[in-house]
């Protein structure tokens, strides 16, 4: 259950013409776009974000980022939606654990080296 409420076209104007569009893509209203659908600036806001970010990149890769920054960050509901993203969008099973396996490992070493303050002497070019 939702820690917020959900707004499933019960916010203003503008954010309930923009759910009537997420429901008519979908074919459902995703609770994500429920509960940011108070306000319609701010839905259309984060809509925008997500559409101008990753531009130059294919939309399997920016689905396995999507996915990889989403496992380390612990957000299921991101993974859930992502996984089924990434498989419509060309990606295999194999590729979406890869991904994760990177994250996961990326996410060890950054909290090992921030614990221990390490200099950064690795900088393009490496050599």
């Amino acid at each position: 259950m939702a820690s917020v409420k959900l707004y499933n076209k019960t916010g203003d104007a503008k954010a309930q013409a923009i759910q009537g569009s997420l429901e008519k893509s979908f074919g459902k209203l995703p609770e994500v776009f429920q509960a940011m659908g108070r306000n319609g600036d701010f839905l259309e806001a984060m809509l925008n974000l997500s559409q101008a970010c990753g531009k130059g990149l294919d939309a399997k890769t920016k689905e396995l980022i999507i996915i990889a920054v989403s496992a380390v960050n612990g957000c299921t509901y991101c993974l859930d939606a992502h996984r089924s993203a990434a498989l419509l969008a060309g990606a295999t099973d194999d590729e979406i654990t890869a991904a994760i396996e990177v994250a996961a490992s990326i996410s060890a070493f950054n909290a090992f080296n921030k614990a221990i303050d390490l200099n950064s002497d690795l900088k393009s070019p490496v050599k």
